[in-house]
C-alpha cells in the first residue's frame, strides 16, 4: 500500500529531475557505495534494533533464565510436557529461545568454567548493543559523507553547465534580466538542485528501505504469534501520514518560487549598489538604496519563514499520527497482557515505520522547493540560441576585412532598430558612423562579430555570410572596443594578454605603446604587474580605455570596431 501511494506522489516530481540524476553516471561507484552504507543503515535500523532488543534484552536481564527455573520448578510438580505447554501458553516463543541459551551457555561453559560462564555470556550480551549501534552509525556516516562527496561533484557539473550556457546565449537574453537574479541563479538554485539529486536520490532509497525492514519485523512477528494489530495498524494509519505530506507540498512549492524570485532581486540590489557606489554618492541615494534593500530583506524574510513552516510542518503531523498509533498499541497490549520484553520490541519496529515516513516527507517538499529552482535554470539551459553555429562551418584561410551589408533589417522585439541597409566597406577602409543616440550605431557594429543576427538580408566577411562561420573563428578575426572600458580582476598586463593570450612581454609594451598607455602604466607601483581591481577600479576613466585600446592593438586582427 504505502509503496504504491510514494510512487504515485513522487512519480511526476522525479520524473522531472530524471535528466539530472545522469549526472551521478561519473561518480557511480562512490554513490553505489552510499547507497550500500545506506542499506545497511536501513536494515540495522529498521529490522536490527528491535531484533536486537528481542534477543539480547532478556538476557540482560535474566527473563530467559527466569523462565529455566520456572520450568524446572514446574517439571518437579508435573512432567516436562505439561510444564512446556503452560510456558509455551504463557511465554511464546521464549521456552525455546532459553532452551537455545542453555545449550550455548553449556558451550561458554566448556572454554570459561561453569562458574564464568554467567558473567560471560552477560558481558558479551551487553557488548552486542554496541556493537549494534556502531555498525548502525558508521554506515549512517559513511552514507551521508559519500552522497555529500558525489552532491559537489554534481554542484560542479550543473553550474558548469548553466555558466557554459550563458556564455553561448545571446546578448539578447541579457536585455531585461537583472544580473544579480541570473548569479543567484547560478550559485543558489543549482545548490538546491545538487541537493535534490543526491540527497533525494539517497533517500528514496533508504528511508523506504528502513521502513519495509521495520514492515519485515513487523510481518515476521505477526506470523510468529498469529497477531496481526500492530502490522493492520502500522498500514492503516500510512495514508493519514500521507495527506499532509500532499497538501503541505503545495503550499510549499508557490512559496518557495516567490521566495527565489525574491533572493534573486535582492541580489540584484546589490550588485547595483556597488557597482555605482561613485554615482550613489554623488547622488547622495544612501537612504534610498538601503531601504531598497531592507524592504527586499523583509519580504524575503517573510516568505522564507512561510517556506520554513511548510517544510517543517509534515514531521510533527507525522509524529502525532504515530503517537496515537503508539498509544493504540499500549492500549492493545495492556488489555492482552504482553510482557514488556515482548511488547518493546513491537513499539520500536512500529517507531522504525514512521521515522521514514517522516523523512520520506521531507522529500517531497524537497522535492517541490527544488522544481521551482528547475524552473528558473530551465529558463537558461532552455533558452534559444538565436546565433546557432553552422552545421557545416566554411573556414576561412586568409582574412582581408572587407564587410557588406545586404538589405539587413533588424529588430529588438517590435522596435526596429535597422532598416534596410546596404554597405560595402572594403579591407583597410577606416569608415564612422554618425547619429543621434538610439539611432542605430552600436547595433550596427554588434552585427558583425554575430552578437545578432538580421531578421532579414545578410552580412558578408570577405564575400562569406558570417551565419556560414564559426563564431570563434569570426571572433578571432574582429577585435571590438565598446564604449565602457571592461577590465577584469588582475593585473594590467593579464588585462592586456587577453587579446592575445601567446603574446610576449615585448608585443604587450609595443601595444601598450601604440595606445599611449606605456607612460602612465610604467608610473603605477608595480608598472605592468599592478592590479586594476574589479572592473579596473583603481584605475581612471581614461586608464581603462587607455588599456582596452591597447589589448585591441595587441589582438591586430583585421576588422577594428571603436565603439
Amino acid at each position: 500500500m504505502f509503496p504504491a501511494r510514494v510512487e504515485t506522489m513522487l512519480r511526476p516530481v522525479i520524473k522531472r529531475f530524471s535528466p539530472y540524476f545522469a549526472l551521478l553516471k561519473k561518480v557511480k561507484g562512490r554513490f553505489l557505495a552510499g547507497i550500500g552504507a545506506g542499506f545497511l543503515f536501513a536494515v540495522a535500523s529498521g529490522f536490527g534494533m528491535p531484533f536486537v532488543v528481542e534477543k539480547v534484552f532478556p538476557v540482560i536481564f535474566g527473563q530467559v533464565q527466569s523462565i529455566l527455573d520456572v520450568r524446572q520448578a514446574l517439571v518437579e510438580k508435573s512432567d516436562e510436557k505439561t510444564a512446556d505447554a503452560m510456558l509455551e501458553e504463557a511465554f511464546p516463543g521464549k521456552l525455546a529461545q532459553a532452551h537455545k541459551l542453555e545449550i550455548f551457555s553449556a558451550q561458554v561453559a566448556e572454554y570459561v568454567g561453569k562458574e564464568k560462564a554467567p558473567v560471560t555470556i552477560l558481558f558479551g550480551a551487553c557488548l552486542f548493543l554496541p556493537i549494534a549501534f556502531l555498525v548502525r552509525g558508521a554506515a549512517g556516516f559513511l552514507n551521508v559523507y559519500w552522497t555529500t562527496q558525489c552532491g559537489l561533484e554534481v554542484l560542479k557539473d550543473i553550474q558548469q553547465r548553466v555558466f557554459e550556457k550563458l556564455q553561448r546565449l545571446p546578448l539578447g537574453f541579457f536585455s531585461g534580466r537583472k544580473t544579480g537574479d541570473l548569479i543567484s541563479r547560478v550559485m543558489g538554485d543549482t545548490q538546491m538542485l545538487q541537493m535534490v539529486v543526491t540527497t533525494v536520490a539517497n533517500d528514496i532509497v533508504k528511508q523506504p528501505l528502513t521502513l519495509v525492514s521495520a514492515l519485515g519485523y513487523l510481518g515476521y512477528k505477526s506470523y510468529q504469534s498469529r497477531e496481526s494489530f500492530f502490522l493492520l495498524l502500522c498500514l492503516l494509519s500510512i495514508p493519514i501520514c500521507v495527506l499532509p505530506i500532499r497538501i503541505i507540498g503545495k503550499k510549499l512549492m508557490l512559496r518557495a518560487a516567490v521566495m527565489q524570485a525574491t533572493q534573486g532581486d535582492n541580489t540584484a540590489v546589490l550588485g547595483e549598489t556597488l557597482g555605482a557606489a561613485r554615482e550613489i554618492r554623488a547622488f547622495n541615494l544612501e537612504d534610498l538604496m538601503a531601504g531598497r534593500f531592507l524592504a527586499g530583506l523583509g519580504r524575503w524574510t517573510k516568505l522564507h519563514l512561510k517556506v520554513v513552516k511548510y517544510r517543517f510542518l509534515a514531521p510533527p503531523a507525522i509524529e502525532f499520527v504515530s503517537a496515537v498509533v503508539v498509544s493504540a498499541a499500549l492500549f492493545y497490549g495492556a488489555r492482552q497482557n504482553f510482557s514488556l520484553e515482548a511488547f518493546l520490541p513491537l513499539v520500536l519496529a512500529l517507531y522504525m515505520c514512521y521515522d521514514p515516513m517522516k523523512k520520506l516527507g521531507e522529500v517531497h517538499n524537497r522535492l517541490k522547493q527544488g522544481s521551482v529552482s528547475l524552473d528558473r535554470l530551465e529558463e537558461i539551459l532552455d533558452a534559444p540560441e538565436s546565433t546557432p553555429e553552422p552545421v557545416s562551418p566554411v573556414t576561412l584561410s586568409t582574412v582581408q576585412g572587407a564587410i557588406t551589408f545586404h538589405a539587413v533589417n533588424f529588430s529588438y522585439g517590435d522596435a526596429p532598430a535597422l532598416r534596410d541597409i546596404s554597405v560595402e566597406i572594403p579591407a583597410g577602409q577606416i569608415v564612422a558612423l554618425v547619429g543621434p543616440s538610439g539611432a542605430g550605431k552600436t547595433t550596427f557594429a554588434s552585427m558583425d562579430p554575430r552578437f545578432y543576427d538580421p531578421v532579414e538580408g545578410s552580412i558578408q566577411l570577405d564575400g562569406v555570410d558570417l551565419r556560414e562561420l564559426r563564431k570563434k573563428d569570426l571572433r578571432d578575426h574582429i577585435t571590438l572596443v565598446p564604449q565602457e572600458a571592461v577590465l577584469f580582476s588582475g593585473s594590467i598586463e593579464e588585462n592586456i594578454r587577453l587579446g592575445k593570450t601567446s603574446a610576449s612581454p615585448e608585443q604587450i609594451r609595443e601595444a601598450a605603446r601604440q595606445a599611449n598607455a606605456g607612460d602612465f602604466i610604467l608610473q603605477q607601483p608595480q608598472g605592468y604587474d599592478t592590479p586594476v581591481g574589479e572592473r579596473g577600479a583603481q584605475l581612471s576613466g581614461g586608464q581603462k580605455q587607455r588599456i582596452s585600446i591597447a589589448r585591441a592593438f595587441l589582438r591586430d586582427a583585421p576588422v577594428l570596431i571603436l565603439d
